[in-house]
């Protein structure tokens, strides 16, 4: 293997641990919401998070993991909360929410 493709696997290796990180963290507080840093993330935020699972799962395939579960609650999430988020007074939270449409309560990574 050359240099370049060494580098190149391991920076990739490197950006996917981050974003596996980052999307671990947004979804550990469910069923109470989907997290942006220590805040519950907006519309906007779950559409950055979304483009980063896009690039996640990607990345997973690129390097032979496994994340099709994980990837799935993920990706039931961040496009449900925002319709949750501009519906929220119909709701007495999140959890509610999710069990009405029957989405994971836990994303498990």
């Amino acid at each position: 293997m050359s240099i370049d493709k060494i580098h190149s696997s391991q920076a990739m290796q490197k950006e996917y641990k981050r974003l596996f990180e980052i999307l671990k963290y947004s979804m550990h507080e469910l069923p109470a919401g989907v997290l942006w840093n220590p805040n519950a993330a907006t519309a906007k935020q779950c559409a950055e998070l979304l483009s980063d699972l896009h690039q996640f799962t990607a990345l997973s395939k690129e390097l032979g993991f496994e994340h099709d579960e994980f990837i799935q609650g993920c990706m039931w999430h961040l496009e449900h909360y925002p319709h949750y988020l501009s519906r929220q007074k119909h709701f007495s939270s999140y959890a509610q929410y999710i069990q009405e449409r029957k989405g994971p309560l836990r994303v498990s990574a």
